[in-house]
């Protein structure tokens, strides 16, 4: 039985609940919610897994020391006594990562940073009288240190490049929504993937993307062509190709009806060319509609919205059209399920519907609410 590792995977604020269930279904054990991430125990197959498939996920970390300093030149030997030459070889290229919160030792994280590089850059001159370039343009290897007042955690990122760059979308819109985020507010909103789904004021299309992505069981991972794990010397080449391959195989024909619309054509050309690099774009209907005149032909289904808020229109123009979101939602879509995420939480008090769930989430340093509606027709009983 091959041996389980702890790892941390990575997240927004608000999506730990939904990537730990993404962890659980791909066979996670002491599966843990934390602040802007979860941390579970797996094998190596499932790091790759975690990897590949994961939808919610921003990093998958693997946690090598924890340790307490009082000093700089404590902390650089604690970092220097890591086993580094074990975990990557010399010719790779590094990047330290560095966060540093109410730390007497550390008010600089270019500082830390360079301790830690000087750290692993020792360790190796010491053993074989070479060691990794830094890099941080074209990273292979990448170390995540974090420091706490007097304590420190010191990770390897698995990912490499972070894992909303799915790859298709290589343009957006005024506010474009992170990859990420939006695939955790759909599972949130848990769609059950075969009903129809609207994403009527599209923008660059990332919800209508990754909610194709998701009912067509595409693997965000499945695609991409290396990983932070792929530098290490534990990496096993012939496991993740497998892994990957069979990602691949799951993906079906897309069996839910989802709609991309805008009322501008450059934003519809955006949506065509991001779905075109995803692979969907004769699976994705796209059309030019207006949101408040649009009649859907189905009775129910998921809307997800992203509407302009206070940062980029007026105080009274934002209430007036979320009054009027609010009101073609009641009229014109009954029987569905509507998601919505705003910063502007006044303007979300004028939608005139009860929510069943609210959650707080972050777009961005944006602090959002993301609010869930059934649609009745009449009032609720």
């Amino acid at each position: 039985m091959e041996k389980k590792t702890t790892y941390v995977a990575k997240t927004f604020a608000g999506l730990e609940q939904v990537l730990a269930k993404e962890l659980g279904t791909l066979g996670a054990t002491d599966v843990v919610p934390l602040r802007r991430g979860v941390s579970f125990r797996g094998d190596q197959r499932l790091l790759y897994k975690a990897n590949i498939w994961c939808r919610s996920a921003l990093s998958v970390l693997q946690p090598l020391s924890s340790f307490s300093f009082d000093s700089r030149e404590s902390f650089y030997q604690k970092m220097r006594n890591i086993e580094w030459t074990t975990l990557f070889p010399a010719d790779k290229t590094m990047a330290v990562i560095a966060t540093a919160h109410d730390s007497h030792v550390f008010n600089n994280t270019m500082f830390l940073a360079q301790l830690t590089k000087d750290a692993v850059a020792d360790s190796f001159m010491d053993a074989f009288d070479c060691r990794p370039n830094v890099d941080t343009d074209n990273t292979q290897v990448r170390i995540v240190v974090n420091v706490q007042k007097d304590s420190c955690k010191v990770s390897l990122d698995s990912s490499g490049e972070a894992l909303f760059k799915r790859g298709y979308r290589k343009s957006g819109g005024q506010a474009p929504i992170n990859e990420v985020l939006a695939a955790g507010l759909i599972l949130m909103a848990e769609w059950d993937r075969k009903s129809p789904f609207y994403d009527p004021m599209c923008g660059s299309g990332t919800f209508a993307i990754e909610a194709a992505m998701m009912s067509a069981q595409m693997a965000p991972g499945a695609g991409r062509r290396t990983f932070g794990f792929a530098h290490w010397n534990s990496y096993n080449e012939s496991l993740f190709l497998e892994e990957q391959q069979s990602a691949r195989e799951q993906q079906v024909p897309l069996p839910a009806k989802v709609l991309a619309s805008d009322l501008t054509g450059k934003m519809l050309s955006i949506t065509r060319q991001n779905a075109m690099n995803a692979g969907l774009l004769g699976s994705i209907q796209i059309q030019k509609n207006d949101f408040f005149a649009f009649h859907p032909r189905e009775e129910n289904g998921l809307v997800m919205l992203n509407p302009p808020y206070g940062q980029r229109m007026k105080q009274q123009d934002v209430r007036a059209l979320y009054i009027h979101i609010g009101d073609t939602l009641k009229q014109r879509f009954a029987g569905f399920r509507a998601g919505i995420i705003s910063a502007d939480l006044d303007a979300m008090k004028h939608i005139g519907l009860r929510p069943k769930r609210r959650y707080p989430v972050f777009n961005g340093p944006l602090k959002c609410s993301f609010q869930i509606y059934e649609l009745f027709e009449g009032k609720k009983q």
